[in-house]
């Protein structure tokens, strides 16, 4: 529960201005006479006072789930990934009356959906999950070009089957590869929650609540492309000639998405105003293709599936460019003020 203190902004000199700090806040987070604080300005103009130099990291979150006889395994899998995704480090399932079986369950699906999710203690009505991540994932940054990366090489796998240069079961590699993308997106959700519950690290790492806005988009961006990439490949295992018609509109289409997603990690509006000119041309081209294709189209109509993928790969392609260019329009108007 927050609470709020009153107090009237003293001047002292002709430019400096001072409010006292609460004696009982003080005491609770270890402030001290000459003790360095750091202030940080917030998008609506309100100051957040922080001790950088006392930062240090706390004690691993808990969120304890209690499951009764009346769940269903996939709402206990969901309240795990929302603890995961909210930041805990522990997980602590209590089971009183419920089936081991069912327990187990939801541990396994858990553990395939989440990354770094481990059993460190159990016993007949508790089982405990730690929060164990790779410390090279530690960085969201790192997190987000790997799932640009994993993503890009489905589309690319699909390409080539498409070329006839590697076979149809690798169509079947494409779609279990997005499980690992799934597991980097939850994985990034939660490292960016993790950075916006620390000011002491929004700071260091120079992230503002606004910049969080669009970075979830972007993410959710990324996992949906890589979807895209299984729908694609879902379709042309049902169908036995691939439509090689349909090979430049792809490609330029997944290109396109490459360059708008590196503009945004490299915040380049420049790259970012040059990827909606290519999502303007390509839209050009994708009208050509459906109108060539029109026979092959009613032979195989599923490959509709592949085309309206593709349209929504552009689509996204687009979005992320004019976040860019949002977030270089918000960062301007700051200077200004």
């Amino acid at each position: 529960m927050s609470r709020i203190y009153r107090r009237r902004v003293q001047r002292i000199g002709s430019s400096t201005y001072i409010v006292s700090l609460p004696t009982s806040w003080a005491r609770e987070v270890g402030l001290e006479p000459k003790t360095e604080v750091a202030l940080e300005v917030l998008p609506d103009l309100s100051l957040r006072l922080f001790i950088p130099a006392r930062h240090v990291v706390g004690v691993l979150k808990e969120y304890v789930v209690n499951i009764d006889s009346s769940f269903k395994v996939h709402e206990v899998v969901r309240e795990v990934i929302g603890g995961y995704v909210s930041g805990a480090g522990i997980i602590k399932l209590v089971f009183k009356g419920v089936k081991r079986d069912f327990v187990d369950d939801v541990v396994s699906i858990a553990r395939d959906k989440l990354m770094g999710l481990e059993v460190i203690d159990e016993d007949s009505t508790t089982l405990v999950l730690q929060v164990v991540v790779d410390p090279n994932l530690s960085d969201l940054v790192s997190i987000i070009k790997r799932i640009l990366r994993v993503a890009m090489s489905m589309h690319e796998d699909i390409i080539s089957y498409i070329e006839g240069t590697i076979s149809k079961d690798s169509l079947e590699n494409v779609i279990s590869r997005d499980d690992l993308v799934d597991k980097l997106y939850l994985l990034a959700l939660r490292q960016l929650t993790t950075t916006l519950s620390d000011p002491y690290e929004m700071h260091k790492k120079g992230l503002s609540h606004v910049d969080s806005i669009y970075l979830s988009l972007f993410i959710k961006s990324l996992e949906r492309f890589a979807d895209h990439a299984v729908s694609i490949a879902q379709v042309l295992l049902t169908i036995p000639i691939p439509p090689t018609n349909i090979l430049e509109l792809y490609r330029k289409a997944v290109d396109t998405f490459r360059k708008s997603a590196e503009a945004f990690i490299t915040n380049n509006k420049d790259s970012a105003v040059a990827s909606i000119r290519d999502v303007e041309e390509v839209r050009k081209l994708e009208e050509l293709v459906r109108k060539e294709i029109g026979g092959y189209l009613i032979k195989y109509p599923l490959t509709t599936r592949v085309l309206d993928a593709i349209s929504r790969i552009l689509s996204r392609a687009m979005d992320i460019a004019e976040e860019v260019i949002d977030i270089s329009v918000f960062k301007n108007l700051q200077l200004i003020q």
